[in-house]
């Protein structure tokens, strides 16, 4: 579209007064407020005509090239349009009296033409509607305090009033930098009595926040409250409430308060609060979200003051993602944040409700008393590939609930326990994948877990992690198991280093449980780990078929893998004097003859109770070992038909 030379500066069509003019000239090209040396002087292109209401009067006539001026006078009920040669509207300007009366344009009066194919002129009103600015609702001086980011001055009721108006215009609310003092914000919608904002929406957004650990407030958008009350929050109406789909981002939360710094109660469907930063100077929580089925908190730093401070241990306070559920609900999602300083970095459930089917995923957290606390009214969670470090002496993670899923988390140094397991009444656990490295921690645990009942416990399983030590402290146990009759799967695990752990009474495995374990669990045997079948009936394996004389080369009996038991059927005398049975070590076999055509001898490879041979028709078991490049079996048992 070709351009034309239109940068008016208002109010420029009024006397020396201030008042409005009757008649003079409409300068578009400076703020000159001299109607009679400095006309209105217009450059269009050649593609571009003036229509104009009557009475219109130029200097020097229509140009007929580029860049020839024009000088058009006008009386105050004039309006002038310009535009191209094929009608589209280039530039408006209303009545004189409308335009400039008291200095004020009316936006309404405006005409906002967006370019784009099938595009369809508007107002500007109408335009600048589509969203709201918290600075539409302060004044200069209000404006130029926010800006400083010096605090001093409460601004709580216009930002309240543009949440509030955003809300009923259905409309983004976009909080430009600065940073606002306020007294505690409020999301406006309700569920209450005749009111019913359900089907509303709002977005709170910011410049952002700059980096997350830089405290001075100089940058982004900063709301900060020295009150004891949440910075934001919304309303709990109807159990269960939902206030309609909020969306917040891209702000700084900056709180002092025994209360939460962001209070999240009716965070439902589609709601969403990301890449924020959360902190809190007070001894209160970060986030607090009693009610977020199907939400979304994600990319959001929640830290307190004493995130950089180590070694405090119990003394440390708050929560830095707080999801205590008030009713049964599910499925928010909790991911890529961050929790630093708190006594725990994140809790899950402990509400009155039930919290179902919740995701913890590569999320962190960073000098923090425990890690992640998992409660007992939550069921089907997952915690997974998590970063977890900086431990102040608490735990890890502690899963409290049932059929939660812990699995491919990173947990570092300075924790007592990295996972724990301990409740009695919770069932189907999930241990799997982790990655757990004790430290230098004199006592500390890189696994506890416990399953016990009267008729045996609940089943969990611990498998695949990998427990790591540094050699030297004392009482370091890599699983300890515990618990009456407990049933366990605890398998796969790695133990790093292979060999002795050196502090006096560290251990890779301890089992202090009574009555047994049920289950397929690792033991330990002086260096070395290995899995056994406990308090469970032993079925053997049979071979697909029999092992007759083709078997046997040389009285060498060739004893195929995989199988425990085999029927042997010879058709013919057959004399086996040793076996050849694989690269297992240590195989317990039994073989049923069918009849007297075969023969066990002993012999050096193949030691026989008494030494006395055995022919059937009967069984014989052997304990099969592998020395060097032989195998070596030894009677335990026979019996003969």
């Amino acid at each position: 579209m070709p351009a034309l030379s239109v940068q008016p500066t208002f109010p420029i069509f009024t006397a020396a007064d201030g008042q409005p003019l009757e008649n003079g000239y409409l300068w578009l090209g400076t703020a000159n407020l001299d109607p009679q040396t400095n006309p209105i002087t217009v450059y269009w292109d050649a593609d571009l005509t003036i229509v104009a209401a009557q009475p219109i009067r130029t200097s020097g006539g229509y140009p007929a090239n580029n860049g020839t001026p024009a000088r058009l006078y006008v009386n105050s009920d004039y309006s002038i349009r310009v535009q191209n040669k094929n009608g589209t509207l280039v530039y408006s300007a209303p009545e004189a009296t409308e335009r400039f009366g008291g200095g004020i344009v009316n936006a309404s009066q405006v005409v906002y033409d967006p370019s784009g194919t099938g595009a369809v002129a508007t107002t500007v009103q109408t335009k600048l509607r589509e969203s709201v600015s918290v600075f539409d609702f302060m004044t200069a001086a209000q404006i130029a305090a926010v800006q400083s980011y010096a605090f001093g001055l409460d601004v709580t009721t216009p930002v309240q009033n543009a949440i509030d108006q955003a809300f009923a215009l259905k409309a983004d609310l976009y909080a430009p930098a600065g940073g606002y003092l306020v007294t505690g914000l409020y999301l406006p919608g309700r569920v209450s009595g005749g009111t019913d904002d359900r089907g509303k929406s709002i977005r709170l957004y910011g410049q952002g926040t700059g980096e997350a650990f830089v405290l001075t407030n100089l940058a982004g958008t900063v709301f900060k409250s020295v009150t004891d009350a949440p910075v934001l929050q919304d309303y709990l109406d109807t159990d269960p409430s939902s206030n309609g789909q909020v969306e917040i981002d891209h702000i700084r939360f900056d709180g002092t308060s025994t209360t939460p710094v962001v209070k999240l109660q009716s965070f439902f469907g589609m709601a969403h609060f990301h890449d924020c930063v959360v902190y809190q100077r007070g001894v209160g929580d970060g986030v607090f979200c009693p009610a977020g089925a199907t939400g979304t908190i994600e990319r959001v730093y929640s830290f307190n003051k004493d995130w950089a401070t180590y070694a405090i241990g119990a003394a440390r306070v708050g929560v830095g993602f707080n999801i205590a559920t008030s009713y049964d609900q599910g499925l928010l999602k909790i991911s890529k944040c961050t929790s630093r300083g708190w006594l725990t970095g994140y809790n899950i459930g402990g509400g009155a409700g039930f919290a179902i089917s919740y995701l913890i995923d590569h999320c962190e957290c960073s000098v923090v008393r425990n890690g992640i606390i998992i409660a007992s009214n939550t069921n089907k969670c997952v915690v997974s590939n998590c970063y977890i470090e900086g431990g102040d002496g608490g735990v890890g993670i502690n899963n409290l609930g049932s059929y939660n899923s812990i699995q491919n988390n990173l947990i570092f140094a300075g924790f007592a326990i990295g996972i724990q397991d301990l409740g009695t009444a919770n069932k189907g656990s999930l241990i799997e994948g982790n990655i757990i490295n004790t430290g230098a921690v004199a006592a500390a645990t890189g696994i506890a877990v416990q399953s016990s009942a009267v008729f045996g416990g609940y089943n969990k399983n611990v498998l695949n992690n990998s427990i790591i030590y540094t050699a030297g402290p004392a009482g370091v146990q890599g699983i300890a198991i515990s618990g009456t009759e407990p049933r366990l799967n605890v398998t796969g695990n790695m133990f790093d280093p292979r060999g002795a752990w050196t502090g006096a009474s560290s251990t890779k495995i301890n089992n202090t449980s009574t009555s047994g374990i049920t289950g397929l669990v690792t033991g330990q045997t002086g260096d070395f780990e290995s899995a056994y079948l406990s308090n469970a009936a032993l079925a053997l394996r049979q071979g697909s078929s029999s092992l007759t004389e083709s078997n046997v080369s040389a009285n060498n009996l060739t004893v195929p893998d995989g199988v425990s038991y085999f029927t042997c059927t010879a058709t013919v005398a057959t004399t086996v004097q040793r076996f050849t049975a694989g690269q297992t070590s240590g195989r317990l076999v039994t073989f049923r003859t069918t009849n007297a055509n075969m023969t066990f001898q002993d012999t050096a490879f193949n030691q026989l109770a008494g030494g006395v041979s055995f022919t059937g028709p009967g069984t014989i078991t052997f304990l099969i070992d592998r020395l060097g490049a032989d195998s070596y079996g030894w009677e335990v048992s026979r019996t003969v038909f």
